[in-house]
């Protein structure tokens, strides 16, 4: 019972935590009006906070490693809520920039953090399932803060949303205080000579193309939606803005059954193809759809990613044998530095090319990821 009391709160916390990552991406076209820059510019809010998720495993791991995770929580939470209620006096974009990359750099401490209680606060035999409920937290958080930013932002002021997640920040704060049991993160660190060795198996160089290929086109349509439904629907407001997320929380089911999904087509592999084609689908019909199209079809593009990213961190995890925390953070900090390029790149070629050249653009950037999977070498068991 003890247990099952702090992976709750360990949940709670990941929910608030991750919201805090994605509050601004239904904001981006109000913030980038507000403040005189473009859609590439205003991409660098989302780009400046993860791309030091992406250095975590290298850089991070020298520093973190058996640190109390209670007290990493709550010294990162504590500077989080700081760090959001200073947007309220945020006057420039490089305000907002400098205020995002110093939540980025709390960010992985605290989320590493969390995913050290959510293992460790359950028998081993539950392990696997502890991690589900993560996953599912993280992407529940991920939704909460679209919708939380877009919301407030609408009825409000966009620096309200920042200020009230300060203020949820204080939730994981007051329960950090109930838990009985406490555990020492354990950072995987990543090295040149451990990276090589691992990069010299050909299936987690494809394994790496394919997440890092499709995650980027998927970050690059969560982040450039908006500024598109601002142009085909003049005056859209933040709070519809952040319906068109409503398709993320698709990931929960996908990441859950994505196991089932792959044997009942026979094997990882055709169960990634499964993902693509979904993906792929959902991208391209993008090309012909207004309003209630893109929320629907953004259904199809996040279940398509989170199948594929749940198979491919199942198929890493279960191919490592002898390093499976540098795979670990291998896939991590591929992952995130994807998702920031993706958050960041792709506004210049919709300024540049216009939304269905980008489109065009992502499908051939999805045929890296098809080129990926089928060179897997798929190990039955």
């Amino acid at each position: 019972m003890i247990y099952s009391r702090n992976l709750v709160i360990a949940l709670i916390a990941t929910v608030v935590s991750f919201s805090t990552l994605y509050i601004p991406q239904p904001m981006l076209p109000l913030l980038a009006d507000n403040f005189g820059v473009t859609a590439g510019e205003a991409g660098l809010l989302m780009t400046v906070a993860m791309l030091p998720l992406a250095f975590a495993p290298v850089i991070y791991g020298y520093f973190l490693q058996a640190i109390p995770a209670r007290l990493m929580l709550t010294v990162a939470l504590s500077l989080l809520a700081l760090n959001q209620v200073c947007f309220y006096f945020a006057l420039e974009f490089w305000h907002l920039l400098g205020l995002r990359l110093l939540q980025g750099l709390l960010l992985p401490a605290i989320f590493t953090a969390l995913m050290t209680y959510c293992a460790s606060m359950v028998a081993a035999a539950s392990v696997r399932r502890a991690m589900g409920f993560y996953i599912g937290a993280t992407i529940l958080g991920g939704f909460s803060g679209r919708l939380m930013g877009g919301f407030f932002a609408s009825y409000f002021d966009w620096r309200s949303a920042f200020v009230v997640m300060g203020l949820m920040q204080l939730l994981p704060l007051l329960l950090l205080t109930k838990v009985d049991a406490d555990a020492d993160i354990n950072f995987a660190r990543l090295d040149s000579r451990s990276i090589s060795r691992v990069l010299a198996n050909s299936n987690y160089r494809f394994m790496f193309l394919s997440l890092a290929s499709v995650f980027f086109v998927f970050s690059g349509i969560l982040n450039i939606v908006p500024f598109h439904l601002q142009d085909i629907e003049p005056g859209t407001t933040p709070l519809i803005i952040s319906l068109l997320y409503l398709g993320y929380l698709m990931g929960a089911p996908m990441s859950f059954f994505s196991e089932s999904i792959s044997r009942m087509f026979g094997d990882e592999r055709r169960g990634l193809l499964l993902g693509l084609a979904l993906h792929a689908f959902g991208l391209v019909m993008l090309l012909f759809v207004a309003l209630q199209g893109l929320i629907v079809m953004m259904f199809f593009l996040a279940a398509g990613f989170f199948l594929i990213h749940a198979l491919l961190s199942g198929l890493a995890n279960h191919l490592a044998q002898e390093h499976k925390g540098v795979v670990n953070g291998l896939y991590v900090s591929i992952y995130y530095f994807s998702g920031a390029l993706g958050s960041w790149l792709p506004g210049y070629l919709y300024e540049g090319l216009e939304w269905d050249g980008m489109i065009l653009t992502f499908v051939v950037i999805l045929a890296l990821c098809a080129f990926g999977i089928n060179r897997l070498k798929i190990v039955p068991g």
